[in-house]
């Protein structure tokens, strides 16, 4: 393994009389080979590896084993490695060409110059891509098929292309996806896709840690009451935070039926979290209560985009909030609550920042005009104070004991202006989650949703030091940010692929608002484009945290690190760490673990019919079994085994919270 690591995949000139690596992580299927050096290599396997599919850097003797070949523009190839790919794809091999020599070799003629170009016709995007920038564009001739064209003073240059070349087919583009400090989903939004698509490449490894926002209010009318639709559409995601704030009405019809999703949802593993939005309550304790209704500076009653915002300061407001809240949370039965987005109007509108009720100033014990930065410390600690209150609330619920806690707040690393604009101040507020036993999501300011992927990367690396990595997530908005956005108005395709990976490197744990604005591809890949930083290997995988992998179903055993693991239809589950999967043919040797939102520690075969497992869960856990257990001990006690099945197959196991082993016989 390690020479391939180390090389990052160059070919070099004496590589074709290297011997080709076998391939046992991912048998029977087409993983991607790239060539490139240490500079684009791990960059382009970013984006292939966050689309969804199997891929590593390699050299020209693995074209013995492998039929998908990328080549990246900065490869180091000489004249012989050129001959030797041509003579490769010839014999009936697949390739992506990103490199102009090569497109050169194959007889792909480029423009002389490049044009100036103002949009892109992406095939996978319902409108074009928003890029402006100079590129090269192909010369059409004969047998050339256009797959992406590029518009150009009103008319269209294809700039990505595809070909047969004897028995086999060639795709390439006229531009370096990394150029001028691209990303490489600035041109051409769905690159990974049409790579993975155009190479039938073998699908990768996938998170089972995503969460999903939901808010019925907004979804369309026939899907607000499909309960059993939307559970199909939320497959392989943990958890939903569900808007909890459609009750209350004095019109009893009118007040959504939690349970009835909640039902579904669970019939499919999938946790439902009460996602609350305070100083926002709900439309009856504003109506009813229009004394508790926060002011503004202006004087007026505060409303701060869509919330109806209660003046949570005022300990008779709060209670009377609290109780609201408390109806809501104790009368379904959720797995958890979520208070999210507690922070006050924005000091940088003097007309609508809040809080300016009478409590508020009382409490502040001065004029904030003359006192602005005491009043900037002072909205800190009031929300961290209105925090701690509502999640130490909680135990006081008859279903205490059962429900997970989160507090959602907005990052100060950033844009650390809008933070102290709004009184949100992480590590105070770390502090507060820490304190109350509440798992921390980190959300970063809409006023740089338009920065790119690599943000994430600031955010973990703030809070990974203010608490441990298994009680934190980050929060990324797929919302429309408008038309002047690049490349696109809503994040999709590989800049939210890029994205999921980079706020999941440490943990995993990445939430994505919402469903109805998430595009039904997106919606689809998100489990995939989260384990996009999973190191992948022909003998396994390098992982921070747990992830489920497949083989084709006629590999029905499977070893992982030389232990036989419980596995059924060529799904596993692999816990976190570097492990070598060596998968073989026959039945296999038990039921098979087929997902589990916790994370996994061990697993084993002991026996055809009895298997083991281990995982750590700060919520109760569904676990799919290919079979129904019979029996299920959890760490050596006997406890009720309830089992429902999917209807994509298995069954879902309802399992405590908590360090535990598991031995389930069948």
């Amino acid at each position: 393994m390690a020479p391939l690591l180390a090389s990052c995949g160059s070919a070099s000139p004496n590589a074709s009389t290297n011997t080709p690596i076998a391939v046992t992580a991912w048998p029977g299927a087409d993983p991607v080979l790239v060539f490139g050096s240490p500079a684009e290599g791990p960059r382009f396997l970013n984006i292939l590896r966050s689309a969804g599919y199997v891929g590593y850097m390699g050299s020209t003797s693995d074209l013995k084993t492998y039929r998908n070949l990328v080549v990246l523009n900065d490869a180091f190839l000489d004249a012989a490695q050129i001959s030797e790919i041509k003579d490769w794809v010839k014999n009936g091999g697949r390739a992506v060409l990103l490199s102009p020599i090569v497109d050169s070799a194959f007889k792909l003629q480029l423009s002389s110059a490049g044009v100036a170009i103002s949009s892109v016709d992406d095939p996978n995007l319902k409108v074009p891509a928003n890029f402006q920038g100079t590129l090269s564009t192909f010369v059409p001739k004969e047998g050339l098929t256009a797959l992406v064209t590029a518009t150009h003073r009103g008319g269209r240059r294809p700039i990505v292309v595809s070909d047969t070349y004897g028995s086999g087919r060639i795709l390439a583009t006229s531009f370096d996806p990394f150029a001028d400090s691209r990303n490489g989903y600035e041109v051409l939004p769905s690159l990974g896709l049409m790579v993975g698509t155009f190479l039938d490449a073998h699908r990768g490894p996938q998170t089972l840690q995503t969460t999903v926002y939901l808010d019925p209010g907004v979804l369309p009318a026939n899907l607000k009451f499909n309960y059993a639709q939307i559970a199909s559409d939320l497959v392989g995601v943990r958890s939903v935070e569900l808007a909890a704030w459609d009750f209350g009405f004095v019109t009893p019809g009118a007040n959504y039926p939690y349970q009835s999703l909640i039902d579904a949802l669970h019939n499919r593993g999938i946790l439902v979290y009460a996602w609350l939005e305070p100083p926002f309550v709900n439309d009856f304790t504003w109506q009813q209560y229009p004394n508790c209704r926060e002011v503004n500076e202006a004087g007026k009653a505060a409303i701060g985009d869509w919330r109806e915002l209660i003046a949570l300061e005022d300990p008779a407001c709060f209670n009377i909030a609290w109780s609201q809240f408390a109806t809501v949370l104790s009368s379904f039965k959720w797995d958890g609550v979520n208070f999210a987005e507690m922070y006050f109007e924005s000091l940088a509108d003097p007309k609508t920042a809040t809080p300016f009720s009478p409590t508020a100033l009382a409490q502040f014990g001065g004029d904030p005009l003359l006192n602005e930065s005491g009043f900037i410390s002072f909205r800190e600690k009031l929300v961290a104070r209105i925090d701690g209150e509502l999640l130490s609330k909680v135990n006081t619920l008859p279903n205490a004991a059962t429900l997970d806690k989160e507090l959602t707040i907005i990052d100060d690393t950033l844009d650390p202006t809008e933070a102290t604009n709004i009184g949100s101040n992480m590590t105070m507020l770390a502090q507060v989650a820490n304190s109350n036993g509440a798992e921390l999501q980190v959300e970063d300011p809409y006023t740089v949703w338009s920065k790119g992927p690599g943000r994430y990367l600031t955010v973990n690396t703030k809070v990974s030091h203010l608490v441990s990595s298994a009680n934190y997530s980050i929060d990324i908005n797929d919302i429309n940010r408008g038309n002047l956005a690049k490349p696109t108005a809503y994040p999709t395709l590989g800049e939210l692929d890029l994205a999921a990976l980079e706020a999941g490197r440490v943990n995993s744990k990445v939430d994505f608002y919402a469903l109805g604005t998430i595009g039904n591809y997106d919606l689809s890949n998100l489990s995939y484009a989260v384990a996009g930083s999973v190191g992948e290997t022909p003998s396994g995988v390098i992982s921070n945290f747990p992830v489920k992998v497949a083989a084709p179903s006629i590999y029905q055993r499977l070893k992982v690190d030389g232990a036989s693991w419980p596995t059924a239809n060529g799904i596993a589950v692999i816990p976190a760490g570097t492990h070598s999967l060596v998968w073989s043919k026959g039945p296999s040797l038990s039921p098979g673990l087929l997902s589990i939102d916790a994370n996994l520690g061990d697993a084993r075969v002991l026996s055809p019919t009895k298997i083991f497992f281990d995982y750590y869960s700060r919520s109760v856990v569904y676990a799919l079994l290919s079979e129904a257990p019979k029996t299920v001990t959890a760490s050596a006690a006997a406890i009720a085994v309830t089992s429902s099945p999917d209807p994509n197959g298995g069954y879902w196991v309802k399992l405590p919270a908590g360090r535990v082993s598991i031995v389930a016989t069948f």
